[in-house]
């Protein structure tokens, strides 16, 4: 009886706007209050074993995204993409997608994606003749690879989850990120011939390298910014924690110093942005701790593994899907922190058993969140963007379905060569 009350609390707050992150800590205290159990004691359980340094790499990495936004930056890296592959049908499509892939190794969020670099994409493409839907929907599906290239937040959170190396998480989405990358660039290319969408020629060879060149010169300080975090991780020279404070002194030497683009203005308000995201991040971590807490106590995670051992038995295969089904739906359905929080040590066990590398595992775990960011109802970054470009929702999702599609051809890859994301951490970790 408790248990239908607390699942029916949760939703009835969630259904009328709630944040999840109150709707799972009203929900649970409900609980614990009609179980009678001391909720000062549960209040302290919130917070146990947050007390985690790499914790603090969070809002670094969010800092810097925000840092990079407001200089030049981004800019230097779109010339940079629109010199090298804006002159493949589909031009700036793929130059769309190219600036994801590099922006993602200084940014480590989807959000931050579209509401920077994104924005930036979008606007050029609408301006050079592509449909408006179509602009925001690659610029929403090219996000997912934010969080899958390093730095990335939903990593750091499952490696803190599943007790795994961060460093080896890093390295382990770098192949799976330019996987989804070139899926996608492949979706816009047969699309660009059928819709004649406009196209650049390239004229002369060699101003075409020579064009190349310049923008390549002018944004390499910024195209180092990733090479500096994981060759640092690499060598050992910094933690994962340490890594993301330099990349924050990095970004301010480039943007105050160097391009002299960043006013002292700029950096409180980047400071400000960075608190009002972590405060959405950091809250779900003890909301999820108590959630968690409830379901342990009703047992919910052991219903959920004799599910999944029902239905899928000793089959390795069988088991891996339903263990995906379960997170696109919730992917769809809540925040990536959530899922990740109380559900991967559900699975975990499970996934172990099965064989899978807890590595491999985990990537797999964040492509699912990130696609989850694109679909409805919740659809997370579709909504943002929607919402920015004030864009009808019904007709940017028809555009974004067949990309949604492509993305799951990609994770289906990625789940089947276990060394697309294994090859790279095995190399440098052994």
């Amino acid at each position: 009886m408790l248990l239908i009350v607390f699942i029916f609390t949760f939703f009835i707050l969630f259904l009328f706007g709630m944040p999840i992150s109150i709707a799972m800590i009203t929900s649970s205290f409900v609980y614990i209050g009609l179980k009678g159990m001391d909720l000062g004691f549960m209040a302290m359980q919130m917070f146990s074993g947050l007390d985690n340094f790499v914790l603090i790499a969070i809002p670094m990495f969010i800092l810097t995204a925000e840092i990079m936004n407001r200089t030049s930056v981004a800019d230097r890296i779109f010339n940079f993409c629109k010199a090298l592959v804006g002159y493949i049908p589909g031009g700036l499509g793929h130059v769309n997608i190219a600036t994801s892939i590099l922006f993602a190794g200084m940014s480590g969020s989807a959000v931050a994606d579209v509401g920077g670099i994104g924005n930036l994409n979008y606007e050029a493409m609408v301006e050079e003749g592509f449909d408006k839907e179509f602009s925001a929907a690659i610029t929403i599906a090219s996000s997912t690879v934010g969080p899958i290239i390093p730095p990335s937040i939903p990593m750091v959170v499952y490696a803190m989850v599943a007790n795994v190396s961060v460093g080896r998480l890093f390295f382990g989405g770098l192949i799976p990120g330019v996987i989804i990358g070139l899926v996608l660039m492949l979706y816009v290319f047969l699309v660009s011939f059928r819709r004649h969408y406009p196209k650049r020629k390239i004229e002369n060879v060699r101003k075409y390298l020579q064009d190349l060149l310049v923008a390549f010169i002018q944004g390499i300080l910024p195209l180092f910014t990733p090479v500096i975090l994981l060759g640092g991780i690499y060598l050992g020279i910094v933690t994962t924690t340490e890594a993301s404070a330099i990349a924050v002194v990095y970004s301010l030497i480039l943007g105050v110093f160097l391009y002299r683009t960043m006013q002292f203005d700029e950096f409180i308000q980047s400071l400000k942005s960075v608190v009002i995201t972590c405060g959405s991040i950091l809250l779900v971590l003890p909301a999820a701790k108590v959630f968690s807490f409830v379901m342990t106590a009703e047992n919910l995670q052991d219903y959920i593994f004799h599910f999944m051992t029902t239905f899928a038995g000793d089959n390795k295969f069988l088991i891996i899907l339903s263990i995906n089904l379960l997170f696109i739906l919730l992917g769809a359905l809540s925040d990536p922190t959530v899922n990740i929080m109380l559900f991967v040590p559900m699975v975990l066990p499970l996934v172990v058993a099965s064989g899978m590398d807890p590595i491999h595992f985990g990537v797999i775990i964040v492509i699912n969140a990130m696609i989850g960011n694109t679909t409805p109802p919740v659809g997370v970054v579709l909504m943002t963007v929607c919402g920015i470009k004030k864009l009808n929702y019904e007709s940017t999702l028809r555009e974004l379905w067949p990309m949604i599609v492509v993305l799951f051809i990609a994770l289906a890859l990625i789940i089947a060569i276990p060394q697309s994301v294994l090859a790279i951490p095995n190399a440098l970790f052994g």
